[in-house]
């Protein structure tokens, strides 16, 4: 009896274990690229700068994507993935925002997710649709503004909310230094 109750308990362990190595990262997502469906584990073997923003952004995104995009460009790697994903899936197309991406960055992807409360509760993010009337985009997205490093293979490594090219260049560096 007591060697069956061993078994189990070491069946258990094992399950255990295994189930929480399997287990998808909380910064996961599915989305739709220019190329398909895509996921985290799409960019595998890539560090990854995760950018969430919109492209009728008048300064924020375009302001954020060219800091960020200076500091890979000046790194001259080739392991790196600039991922801007849409808080306006109504209006942006993954075509339109890798386009976008690619002007301040050669590997750059547009995304646009498949459950976006989901992911960017996650992440953290915050944004909201602001009405606005007597306009022709009848609408604009408030919207937070942070930079998510993930490591090569998927893990989180951190979140920059100061946005300048010192804090930013600091950040990655490290995580280079540190996840090789």
């Amino acid at each position: 009896m007591k060697k069956i109750f061993a078994f189990l308990v070491f069946v258990l362990i094992i399950g255990g274990a295994a189930l929480l190595l399997l287990k998808p990262s909380k910064y996961d997502f599915k989305a739709y690229s220019p190329s398909g469906e895509v996921s985290l584990q799409s960019f595998e073997g890539k560090y990854k700068a995760i950018y969430f923003g919109y492209l009728f952004c008048p300064d924020v995104c375009p302001t954020t994507l060219s800091l960020v995009g200076d500091v890979l460009t000046k790194l001259d790697r080739n392991d790196f993935e600039l991922i801007f994903i849409t808080l306006d899936p109504k209006r942006d197309k993954p075509e339109d925002l890798t386009m976008m991406a690619k002007n301040f960055y050669k590997d750059a992807t547009g995304l646009k997710l498949l459950d976006i409360d989901k992911v960017t509760a996650n992440y953290g993010v915050k944004f909201k649709e602001i009405p606005m009337p007597n306009s022709e985009m009848f609408y604009t997205v408030a919207h937070s503004s942070s930079i998510y490093l993930i490591d090569k293979n998927g893990k989180f490594y951190s979140e920059i909310s100061n946005l300048t090219t010192e804090n930013i260049k600091e950040n990655i560096l490290n995580l280079i230094k540190e996840r090789p």
